[in-house]
């Protein structure tokens, strides 16, 4: 399924020709933990109908010793910087907010699985920067 959404994702114009700045394979966060792209979705937002690109993250290690609130802080805007500004722009969704979700396992979206450690931060693009906005 995870390779099905994937390849979906980079057959669609203009996407696949920014495909390669945005990588599918696991990376490392600044922090250290293991980061991979699960999906983006390009959603309506419910209460301001903005567009908004959604990023969604599994980071097996968030919530977990050692990755405290400041390194996951600096994992979500190298997250933004890394797939959210490229996904966003390729999507041309850069005047909507960007959501970066990173979760410990995959989940589905809009699911509650409260067993599952879920972080989001919201962001804009300003130029060709993520800046950060209160969720």
């Amino acid at each position: 399924m995870r390779a099905a959404q994937i390849a979906g994702l980079v057959a669609l114009p203009p996407i696949a020709a920014l495909a390669e700045a945005w990588p599918t394979e696991q990376q490392s966060a600044p922090s250290g933990q293991a980061v991979m792209l699960h999906e983006w979705l390009d959603e309506q937002n419910p209460w301001s109908g903005e567009s908004q690109i959604i990023i969604r993250l599994v980071a097996p290690m968030i919530g977990a010793d050692g990755v405290d609130d400041a390194a996951l802080r600096t994992d979500m805007d190298w997250a933004c910087e890394r797939w959210g500004k490229h996904i966003a722009q390729a999507a041309a969704a850069t005047t909507g907010p960007i959501v970066i979700e990173m979760m410990a396992a995959p989940t589905p979206r809009g699911i509650p699985t409260p067993e599952i450690n879920r972080f989001y931060e919201t962001y804009r693009l300003a130029g060709d920067a993520c800046i950060w906005e209160l969720f």
